[in-house]
Parts: C-alpha cells; sequence; structure tokens
C-alpha cells in the first residue's frame, strides 16, 4: 500500500499538530464535470463528443489554517474571485431551447450598496438567493438555434486569473430546414473580467513569448503531417501538476481538436501563483496519487489533491511535511481546479468575513459530510430515553435502591456504555456516568446501518450506464483502497446494492395525538415524542424506529410530499444516507463498489 493511501481513514478529519505557523488562508474554485477535455490528442477515431452530455459545476472552499489547525472554512456556490472592490462571482447558465443546449458565463461583480436589488434578474439567470446589482448581459440560445438546430454550444472555465478568464469551447449543431447546415467549432478562449471580450493569448504575452507560442504550434503541425486541413490556433491556461501553464488548441476539420504544450512560463499578469514548496517531484514521491499541489507564501502549509479525490492539508516545519494531515476532505465526484488563491494576516479574517455574507450556501455539499470514529475507537452505542413519565433517574449504582444523581429527559439520546443483566452503564453529555434500568432506555441501532436494497422507485439491478464519473472501491467504504477511476457515459453490470445510513434522521411530533398504522402495526404517538428514519424503501415508505420498534411508514413530516393538514412530525435532523453499489467490469476483471450512482 502507497503513502497516499496509508492515510485515508476518515473522510473528513481534523488533526490539531503542534506545530506553529502564520495565519494563512487557501481560496479554490473547482470544476465537478466537463465537456472540454484538455487531454485530447490526435487519434485515428473522431474525438468530437456526440449527443447528451452532462453540464459542468462550480463551488468555492475555502481552507483556513492558524497555529497548525487547519478547517474547512467555506463551501460555496458559484467562484467566488477576489478582486480589489470585493468578491466577484463567476458561473456557468446551463440554457436549453428544444434539442439545442447552450452555456453562458455570467459574472457578477461586487455588489454596489448604493445599487437597487434586483431578486426577479437573479431568479432569471438562475443566481440562487442573491440581489444582483450588475450581469454584463440577459443570456440565452438564440431563438432561430432552437427551432430549428439540434446539438449544444458547451463552455467550460479552465482557469481564473486576476483579470482574465479562460475558457475551454465546444459547438457542434446539426440544423433543418432554412437553416440547414452541419457545422462543428472548438477553440481556447481568454475572456476579460470586465466585460466577457474574447482576446488572443498572444495579445497578452510578450515578444519573445509570442514568438514561442508560434515556433510550438509550427514544431507540432510539422510532427503530425498527415492533417488534411488544421483550423485557427489558439490558446488558453489551464491546471497541470501544481502549476498554471499555457496550452495551445488545434481544431482538426473531422476529427474534433487536439492541443500542444507550450514551453514558456505563464507570466505572474495572467495567474496568481506561488512557488511550489516542496517541488513536484518531491511531492509525486511522497504522495503517488496527487494530481495538483498548492503552498502556502511562508512555505508552512502544503495543500495536496489525489487522482481519488482526497483532499490534504499538511503542516511543514523545517522543510519537512507533518506525518499526519491537518485536514483531510474526501470529495463525492471528480473535482479540477480552476482558482488558486492565498490569503495572510489579517486578509484571512476579512476574507472569512466576506465569503459568509457572499452566495448561497449549497444544500449537499460536494464532500462527504460525516466526521468518522478514529479506527481505535468502536462506534458509540446511543440509546434513547422511553420511561412513561417526563424523566428518568439516572442512579449512582445498579438498582432501584441506589442514589438517584441525574434526571433526563424523556426522548433524549444517551450513550450506552456497558450492559449488565437489566442495567446499562449510560454517560451523559456532561460526562456524569451512571445506570439506568434498560426498560426505560430502548438502543437505537449500530451506524452504519446497512440494508441489502433499492432505495428509489422502478430500480433494477443489470446493466446501467453511468452518467458521471465515479471511483471504484475494494469495499463499500471510503476507507476502502480505490481500484480505479470509472468515466461518464461508461457501461457496467451492476450486481446489488447496500442502503448505508451514516446518521439516523430525527423526527419530532408535532400533533397533540397521532395515530398510524403500517402493513400490520398500529403507532399511537403524542405531541413532543421522538421518531429515528433508518432509511427509504421507495415509494415514499421509510424504515422508522420507535421505542426499540421498527415500522414502515409515509413521511408526514415532510410538507413538500404531505398537505399541511396532513403533517404530523417536524424533521430535526436530517437523514445521511450513501447508496453502495457491487458492479463488475467484465473486461477489466474489476468488482468493487461505487457510491451513489
Amino acid at each position: 500500500m502507497n503513502t497516499i493511501h496509508q492515510v485515508l481513514f476518515i473522510s473528513i478529519v481534523f488533526i490539531i499538530t503542534p506545530v506553529s505557523v502564520a495565519e494563512s488562508g487557501l481560496l479554490l474554485g473547482l470544476r465537478h464535470g466537463s465537456h472540454y477535455n484538455v487531454s485530447t490528442v490526435i487519434t485515428e477515431e473522431k474525438n468530437v463528443n456526440e449527443g447528451k452530455r452532462a453540464p459542468s459545476f462550480y463551488r468555492t472552499f475555502w481552507i483556513r489554517a492558524d497555529n497548525g489547525q487547519v478547517k474547512l472554512a467555506a463551501e460555496k456556490t458559484n467562484l467566488l474571485v477576489p478582486r480589489s472592490d470585493g468578491f466577484w462571482r463567476i458561473d456557468v447558465k446551463h440554457s436549453t431551447y428544444n434539442d439545442f443546449t447552450e452555456d453562458f458565463i455570467w459574472i457578477n461583480p461586487a455588489p454596489d450598496p448604493d445599487d437597487i436589488p434586483n431578486p426577479f434578474l437573479a431568479e432569471e439567470e438562475g443566481i440562487d438567493a442573491f440581489d444582483v446589482s450588475l450581469l454584463l448581459k440577459k443570456q440565452g440560445v438564440d431563438s432561430m438555434q432552437g427551432e430549428y438546430c439540434k446539438g449544444y454550444a458547451s463552455r467550460d472555465i479552465l482557469s481564473v486569473g486576476d483579470n482574465h478568464l479562460s475558457v475551454g469551447y465546444d459547438m457542434s449543431r446539426i440544423c433543418q430546414g432554412f437553416f440547414m447546415d452541419s457545422t462543428t467549432d472548438s477553440t481556447l478562449q481568454m475572456l476579460s473580467l470586465e466585460q466577457l471580450a474574447p482576446f488572443e493569448i498572444t495579445a497578452l504575452l510578450n515578444a519573445s513569448a509570442r514568438h514561442a507560442f508560434t515556433k510550438a504550434t509550427k514544431e507540432y503541425q510539422d510532427k503530425n503531417k498527415g492533417i488534411e486541413e488544421w483550423g485557427k490556433v489558439s490558446g488558453g491556461i489551464v491546471r497541470h501538476q501544481g502549476r498554471w501553464i499555457i496550452k495551445g488548441h488545434l481544431p482538426i476539420t473531422g476529427k474534433g481538436y487536439t492541443h500542444f504544450d507550450v514551453p514558456i512560463t505563464t507570466p505572474k499578469s495572467l495567474v496568481s501563483d506561488y512557488e511550489l514548496y516542496p517541488d513536484w517531484r518531491t511531492i509525486k514521491e511522497n504522495f503517488p496519487d496527487a494530481v495538483d499541489a498548492f503552498s502556502s507564501r511562508a512555505k508552512d502549509l502544503l495543500v495536496v489533491l489525489t487522482d481519488t479525490g482526497h483532499l490534504f492539508a499538511f503542516n511543514i516545519k523545517g522543510g519537512k511535511i507533518s506525518k499526519e494531515p491537518a485536514l483531510h476532505i474526501l470529495f463525492k465526484q471528480p473535482v479540477t481546479v480552476v482558482m488558486a488563491r492565498w490569503a495572510e494576516g489579517q486578509y484571512v479574517s476579512n476574507w472569512t468575513e466576506e465569503i459568509h455574507s457572499l452566495s448561497p450556501k449549497p444544500q449537499k455539499s460536494w464532500f462527504v459530510p460525516i466526521e468518522m470514529p478514529r479506527l481505535e475507537e468502536s462506534p458509540k452505542t446511543i440509546g434513547i430515553v422511553v420511561t412513561q413519565s417526563t424523566t428518568l433517574n439516572i442512579r449512582q449504582g445498579i438498582g432501584e435502591h441506589t442514589k438517584p444523581i441525574a434526571k433526563v429527559k424523556k426522548g433524549l439520546k444517551i450513550n450506552v456504555l456497558d450492559v449488565l443483566g437489566q442495567w446499562y452503564k449510560v454517560q451523559l453529555d456532561n460526562e456524569l456516568t451512571g445506570y439506568a434500568h434498560s426498560d426505560y432506555v430502548k438502543v437505537l441501532p449500530k451506524l452504519p446501518y446497512v440494508q441489502k436494497s433499492c432505495p428509489i422507485d422502478n430500480c433494477t439491478y443489470g446493466q446501467w450506464k453511468l452518467k458521471k464519473s465515479a471511483t471504484l472501491y475494494a469495499s463499500p467504504s471510503f476507507k476502502a483502497d480505490s481500484l480505479a477511476i470509472l468515466r461518464a457515459n461508461q457501461t457496467v453490470r451492476t450486481l446489488y446494492g447496500e442502503v448505508h445510513t451514516e446518521q439516523f434522521g430525527e423526527i419530532e411530533v408535532i400533533k397533540s395525538q397521532v395515530e398510524l398504522t403500517d402493513d400490520n402495526k398500529t403507532l399511537t404517538l403524542q405531541k413532543g415524542d421522538r421518531l429515528f428514519d433508518l432509511e427509504p424503501v421507495g415509494l415514499g415508505m421509510h424504515v422508522i424506529w420507535y421505542n426499540g420498534e421498527l415500522y414502515y411508514l409515509n413521511n408526514g413530516w415532510d410538507s413538500k410530499v404531505v398537505s399541511e393538514e396532513a403533517l404530523w412530525g417536524n424533521l430535526i435532523t436530517q437523514r445521511e444516507t450513501i447508496w453502495w453499489v457491487k458492479i463488475a467490469i467484465p473486461e477489466r476483471n474489476l468488482i468493487g463498489w461505487i457510491m451513489n450512482p
């Protein structure tokens, strides 16, 4: 097992190491999904993307370090770009008209406090819960193109600099009627942040760099004499092995496009980058799975991203990387870095305050949100107080004759440390330890709660085509070794699935008296009773735990599903569930597990 896998034992870990570092912060802009392929090379086959495609999405992650402690301080929708007048927001709007889809980049500069909010424009542009001060233009598929054409125009953000964006553009359409034609086009674009105006990258380079770009183009074309017709050359900035590099783009008639490297250093006027420490070769020796890395200006913090979606932050002291990560995040899907900005000193606090006030917080995180126990710790056993009275006495010893030392309200959770006959040794939130009779404490199933099932309606296992890329694990656990990265549109054979509930949903009864029935039981509840949602079982039904018994109930706590009159419960804690599916890929002799396909 290599070095990187030896620390993959939890999904999110916060480990405090005794290292004193300056306060710093890393602002990461990430993209999930991609239509434009920066790795495309010349092949015998066409590399034109065909059919429907999955759009790309963007998030900003704010990682903050202070005195050896590193934490993920914020996750925000959109790309939050620090500018002299505040944070600007950048994203891609996916617009559809009949059988034609087109991506549009929008930029929302820092809000002007004197402007009148425009929530209607925000809703129209798909910018959730944010007052728009300015959008560069209203955008949507051209009506004539939507009426007569099928296809797409895709735009992926590849990098965000201080004043420019690098964008991969790919278009393919077939038009009928008056506009009859078949067209493909692709390019790498540089766009200004101020007006989204396109620039040739050579216009942003000095004379020496322009000459190197032209020379690299000619050398690449000379090496590939068999190409009948080249399109117009273009270039842009992409992320590669811990640094921003310039790539050239050449369309090939009938075969899509290809790329070539330009052997020049990307000008600092186009990117915000610090010297990587240690160098990339050293990082790969320590972390063979690394695909990207970032280091602070003070060279005391290293952030590493692996090809299986693990992100680690390590403290550095005396030139040595700490043995244990100070932060470990596992992303649910592959991500690509499109922006990286460091802040130090007072800027860290300023950015933290402003970031929390900007952009909506996502409803679903891109990373696994469960803080798992350490390996040497066994999962806690949780008991629920079910006494008929309002409180339960916790006693000093075993037996009703022993002295009460605390009272616990009905419905509250307590830790069960041991079972001694009909008595439980329990621990309260204040660390007080005592004893309670098993008649008055019912134990919840241990987490993760695992059931073999399909959690959605009309689910069948067999031949599946993956809608997005996924990591293949050796067993149904993020602690397991990763076997491969599976690509979108790949066909796999699914065998069966397991639903792992990592956190129970907690529901409080809000009506004075409720009588519910499942297939063979009647359940009478009073206001204030607590129930626990273990798993979904399709058709709106859930497995519910109450006072040590399991029931199959409809979700009468969800106002989106039932009417206000039928609503009998209030959701206190959201259930967190992972659906693992065992799959086989016979042609590669692989069998493993993927998460939430």
